[in-house]
């Protein structure tokens, strides 16, 4: 489950995050980008991201103990891929009954909301959060979900925070793959290129899909909790 580590990590870097979110300038995105493939060896994961971008790994030591790596876009978007111990294993047996599958993860994605989402906006004092689509995206390889959220800030435009968090089967950690970014409905190209970075996220083996885009919350919306 999701630990107060993961927390204190997500909400020091969203916090200082946001100070770069308000002084970057502009920078397009193109069309047609050269893409590479990040895969890590020691955690087992895999995304794609355009090489024109900074990525930055963090190599594991006293000092960091839980973030493996940044990954820098235009317009002041982020990505972060956070390791959190667990010390507890996830076995694939446990989660065989459907139904009760559904309802474990469902408590996790409500638990990490609370501990994490709710914890981010409030670290970096937006006005309101939203929670937009919450998706349950596990499969034989472990139990995975993602969570779209959308902080609306006083005199800014709404900031995203959105994340797929995996838990491999038999495996004592989760990673967390979590995305920062301002929010501007017109901005169409750079809005799909984050979309397909954040999309491409997968443990090892399991296939590529475009299943999981985010889709932030309407300003309109009343409820918070609402997909």
């Amino acid at each position: 489950m999701p630990k107060r580590n993961l927390a204190k990590h997500l909400v020091l870097w969203t916090s200082s995050l946001l100070v770069v979110l308000l002084l970057v300038k502009s920078r397009p995105v193109h069309a047609q980008m050269d893409l590479r493939e990040y895969y890590d060896r020691d955690y087992g994961y895999v995304f794609n991201y355009p090489a024109a971008w900074k990525l930055q790994s963090m190599p594991e030591g006293n000092a960091n103990k839980d973030i493996r790596l940044m990954l820098q876009g235009p317009n002041g978007s982020d990505f972060m891929v956070v390791v959190d111990k667990t010390k507890q294993t996830l076995r694939k047996t446990d989660f065989e009954d459907e139904s009760d599958r559904t309802r474990q993860v469902d408590q996790m994605i409500q638990q990490t909301i609370a501990q994490i989402y709710q914890v981010i906006s409030e670290s970096i004092k937006a006005v309101n959060m939203k929670v937009g689509e919450r998706r349950d995206l596990s499969n034989d390889f472990g139990i995975k979900f993602y969570i779209a959220t959308l902080n609306t800030m006083k005199g800014g435009k709404p900031i995203i925070v959105a994340g797929i968090h995996a838990f491999p089967f038999n495996k004592d950690y989760s990673i967390n793959f979590t995305m920062t970014t301002f929010w501007d409905p017109t901005a169409k190209q750079d809005n799909e290129m984050f979309t397909q970075v954040f999309n491409s996220f997968r443990l090892k083996g399991e296939p590529q899909t475009v299943t999981g885009a985010t889709k932030p919350p309407s300003d309109n919306s009343d409820n918070e909790d609402s997909p």
